[in-house]
């Protein structure tokens, strides 16, 4: 079900195996949900959340002192670190590997060694992303983001595109509007099996609203 609305059949041109099972699958078809399942362990790792302000302070010690990186830095600082890494000018993030190494490893992709200078930057570029949350009044969860990256750049991968489609639905007898389409459908599916752990260990929420934000926010910042 997962893989037939993330549109991974359609875009390799494949039959359908039926439920997404682990066993009953092909090898590309394990990988590719391998892929969504290191994408919700990295936001679970995200998601025991440091103090804004104490990640702020440490992200500035990281950029007037990259060299110092990784040292014995926090969880919390490496994802606001991999989340705002560019080799160059590609998106932010997409080299996050470099940051991580090898770690986790059921990702995909080449790591290279972190420049200091690209370091520093991905530390300055984290802190006015934070500083801009707070400003705005908006709780912050590193687990959403984490998500929007990966699961946004796995669902642009199958030949999906990502639009932001919002329309109205009856709750407690008022019409209201919510976030709908392809992409949400595949993070209803995704997602709430992270969302139930995390009630259960009392951590902050992720939100299928939010994650849509962040990833249709990314694609028009970049057209």
């Amino acid at each position: 079900m997962i893989l037939t609305v993330l549109g991974f059949y359609a875009e390799h041109d494949l039959p359908s195996s039926g439920p997404d099972l682990i066993g009953n699958l092909s090898k590309d078809e394990e990988a590719e949900l391998r892929q969504i399942a290191s994408a919700l362990i990295l936001a679970l790792a995200a998601s025991e959340v440091m103090p804004t302000g104490v990640l702020i302070a440490s992200l500035g010690k990281v950029s007037k002192n990259p060299s110092s990186y990784p040292g014995d830095l926090p969880a919390a600082v490496m994802w606001e670190i991999a989340s705002n890494y560019q080799r160059s000018d590609e998106k932010p993030s997409t080299n996050w590997r470099d940051v991580w190494g090898n770690q986790p490893a059921l990702f995909e992709g080449q790591a290279e060694v972190p420049n200091e200078c690209n370091i520093a930057r991905a530390a300055v570029s984290a802190i006015g992303r934070l500083q801009s949350a707070r400003r705005r009044g908006r709780p912050y969860n590193p687990a959403n983001r984490v998500l929007a990256d990966h699961l946004g750049e796995i669902f642009r991968r199958n030949g999906q595109l990502i639009v932001r489609q919002r329309q109205w639905e009856t709750r407690h007898g008022k019409p209201v509007l919510v976030e709908g389409g392809p992409f949400y459908d595949f993070l209803n599916l995704v997602v709430p099996p992270l969302q139930r752990h995390l009630r259960e260990r009392e951590l902050a929420p992720v939100t299928v609203d939010t994650i849509v934000r962040l990833v249709v926010e990314d694609l028009s910042l970049s057209r």
